[in-house]
């Protein structure tokens, strides 16, 4: 018997599993399990019980140590991956403003009434509104940090606002992390450390939610929760009584409330099915239910109205009203509708990648993982009958289909015969090719923000000749970029410049005229403006994919490879220098190039002093 495979056993063994000759597992019995929609059989009794029998002498064994040391590598690296898509794309788009002018806004200007009255939102309010309490999170997160990087912004060669727009979202990924690390110890607690850890490798490869980990929609605030919550959920399995099931399962109930009032009321509808489940299953009793989802939602309402009355200076409860908006009135539908089998056929397999066909496997392979895919399959299923279709809405599937990928992967890994190490081998390389893609997608994805860039560039050539100027930002340059941390002349935790520099997203012009009053704009359409304002710079967006010849690639990309590697050891070099010098590797080196085009224009007024 392998390591992987004692530890596996030992921790089965803790649990109250116990491994069959072919590697199925089986449990002692204490709950009855009665559901004719699971089971063709009108009553199955199923296992689900816990005993503590592993002793503390195997915790601390060699091979303990060495497995501890293993996680914490993969785990670091899980972190260092989220944190490399902040820095290569630290830009945002418009589903994220919201949350990321909030906590610009906390943080530079307080909480008190008066410093209200200067928020983004009181004059952009959006269609809907939005909960500050995401916003005050990262806000008193990134507080201390952003002291420290008053000190080391100088030197960062990264400019001063865009550092701070860096450090809260690193603060968010930061939380992220830690939902999906909480998830993987809840793994841990039943399936054992072997299918822990490959769920973590799993997710690593796996673009969309890395991406948008350290992104502020209110889905990654969401899915945080949620991923505490499938902690508890697994953690309930592995415990020795009736009492602290009942206990972990309402800790559980609790997160996914807690998730739904707060931030995403979609969450509601991964909730039901759970709960139903555990019902069902006579884990958790009824009334002892009730009683915990009132006094948690009660709770969680409390926090909310709090906090967003206060900020929007009215009686609000930010999420219901978002609620009432997509379910009730039923407006979501503007943005576009989808066919019902979207999710299942085209959404869930673009943001799982490989780890959807293996979990699909899972299933017969592993009893324990059936009520976790049941629950998280009839989720999408119920969510499917709304017609406006966004993966995000479903993201919170993605950590179930992992862990049916580390089921998979690792009950192939422990067969030993030639078949299924090959098989394993074709496994471990298709996650690689989904790791080579992921880092492919996150390069096609930084080049998707020309308004960030152009507003750090308006002020590179500009900031020395206006001591004064005011600059209007049209909506494609707000969408794809533009955010208070760009901006200069504004107090903020990390500048004190003197430049009393001013900003407008006013949408209300309709003739050139009425842009008159401005220095400069960022706008998609220059020639709506030829007659009054001067272009300086043209600011490219990803338009595609190209191919390259071969004979042109062993050409250039020899030289760019030396000149990296020269390069790698100068001290002088700035970040992004470097990164500049990666992406012309890249763009050197590659068959397959991004093509760009212009998105959005730096103009200024002819004659503007």
């Amino acid at each position: 018997m392998t390591t992987s495979e004692m530890e596996d056993h030992a921790t089965n063994r803790q649990n109250g599993h116990h491994l069959t000759h072919n590697g199925h597992v089986k449990t002692r019995s204490e709950f009855h399990f009665q559901s004719a929609s699971i089971s063709s059989s009108s009553s199955t009794t199923t296992t689900e019980t816990t005993t503590t029998t592993l002793s503390a002498s195997t915790e601390t064994s060699s091979s303990g140590i060495h497995w501890a040391t293993i996680e914490h590598v993969v785990h670091g690296g899980l972190l260092a991956l989220i944190m490399l898509h902040i820095l290569v794309a630290p830009y945002t788009k418009v589903e994220e403003s919201f949350n990321l002018q909030a906590t610009h806004d906390i943080l530079n200007f307080g909480v008190s009434r008066e410093s209200i009255q200067k928020y983004d939102h009181l004059e952009f309010p959006g269609v809907v509104p939005r909960t500050f309490v995401g916003p005050l999170l990262l806000a008193v997160g990134s507080w201390p940090l952003m002291a420290i990087a008053r000190f080391v912004a100088p030197g960062s060669g990264i400019p001063k606002g865009l550092l701070g727009q860096i450090i809260v979202r690193s603060v968010l990924g930061l939380l992220t992390f830690m939902g999906w690390r909480q998830m993987s110890r809840g793994i841990r607690h039943q399936f054992g450390r072997t299918v822990s850890l490959l769920f973590m490798v799993i997710s690593s490869v796996q673009f969309h939610w890395l991406f948008y980990a350290g992104r502020t929609l209110p889905n990654t605030f969401a899915l945080a929760l949620v991923n505490v919550a499938y902690s508890y959920w697994m953690q309930a399995s592995a415990q020795s009584s009736r009492f602290s099931t009942e206990k972990k399962l309402m800790r559980m109930i609790d997160c996914l409330v807690l998730s739904t009032v707060l931030f995403r009321s979609e969450v509601l509808i991964l909730l039901g099915p759970i709960v139903l489940l555990e019902l069902i299953m006579t884990r958790i009793r009824f009334w002892r239910t009730v009683q915990e989802g009132i006094l948690a939602g009660l709770v969680s309402l409390g926090i909310a109205v709090a906090v967003d009355s206060w900020f929007w200076q009215q009686w609000m409860w930010a999420e219901g009203a978002v609620f009432w908006f997509n379910a009730v009135e039923g407006k979501s539908v503007a943005w576009g509708v989808s066919p019902w089998h979207t999710y299942f056929l085209t959404l869930l397999p673009k943001i799982s990648g490989l780890a959807l066909p293996l979990a699909l496997a899972a299933v017969p392979i592993e009893q324990r993982y059936r009520r976790y895919i049941l629950a998280t399959g009839v989720f999408v299923g119920l969510y499917s009958f709304l017609g406006h279709k966004e993966w995000r809405f479903i993201v919170y599937v993605v950590p179930i289909l992992n862990l049916g990928g580390a089921i998979t992967l690792s009950w192939i890994m422990k067969r030993k015969t030639l078949v299924y190490r090959l098989l394993a081998l074709f496994i471990l390389g298709g996650l690689g090719l989904n790791f080579l893609s992921s880092v492919a997608q996150a390069l096609i994805s930084s080049r998707n923000y020309p308004g960030g860039h152009a507003l750090q560039r308006l002020h590179e050539l500009e900031m020395s000749y206006f001591p004064a100027a005011t600059v209007h930002i049209d909506g494609a340059a707000a969408e794809t970029g533009c955010s208070r941390f760009g901006e200069i002349g504004s107090s903020t935790a990390l500048r004190e410049d003197p430049y009393p520099w001013t900003y407008s997203k006013d949408e209300s012009h309709r003739t050139p005229k009425d842009y008159l009053q401005y220095t400069h704009l960022l706008t998609a359409a220059p020639e709506f403006h030829q007659h009054d304002f001067e272009i300086l710079e043209k600011v490219d967006g990803y338009a595609g994919i190209e191919r390259v010849p071969l004979a042109q690639i062993k050409k250039t990309c020899p030289e760019a490879l030396r000149t990296l590697l020269t390069n790698a050891d100068n001290s002088s070099w700035t970040m992004t220098q470097a990164k500049e010098q990666v992406q012309k590797m890249w763009t050197d080196c590659s068959p397959l190039q991004i093509r760009m085009e212009g998105r959005i224009w730096i103009l200024k007024r002819i004659g503007a002093v």
